[in-house]
């Protein structure tokens, strides 16, 4: 079973400062309402704040100063690592390990489904026959 899910859900390998590895997997299907949650919270608390883009080195940093530890616990459920473990990681594995949820979450397949499906869903809701 656990063989199926790695081919299921792919992980990508990223080596951290230190020396050591690990691998960041796609969220299964699953955990998708907690995610979505997660994300929610996030993208709301930038939006709060006026921070609608972030373009520069001080729209991240306020990005951070609004919502970093929502992002971290978006990252702890993706990754299953406890709070402690990202007190530990250097500040450039940390961004390198947020950059890679948002490519295999939020990448073009992943759009092109969802956008498909509210297709299906709109088209139901106007003739639900």
């Amino acid at each position: 079973m656990a063989d199926e899910l790695k081919k299921l859900f792919p992980g990508v390998s990223y080596k951290l400062e230190d020396g050591s590895e690990v691998t960041v997997s796609p969220i299964p299907f699953g955990k998708l309402t907690v995610f979505s949650g997660a994300v929610t919270t996030i993208i709301s608390k930038l939006q709060q704040e006026g921070l609608t883009e972030v373009n520069t080195a001080d729209d991240i940093a306020r990005a951070f100063e609004v919502a970093f530890e929502e992002v971290v616990q978006l990252m702890m459920l993706v990754m299953n690592q406890s709070r402690e473990w990202f007190d530990t990681i250097s500040t450039p594995d940390g961004l390198g390990l947020a950059n890679i949820i948002v490519e295999q979450n939020f990448g073009e397949k992943t759009k092109k489904n969802a956008q498909a499906l509210m297709e299906k869903f709109k088209a139901k809701a106007v003739n639900p026959a």
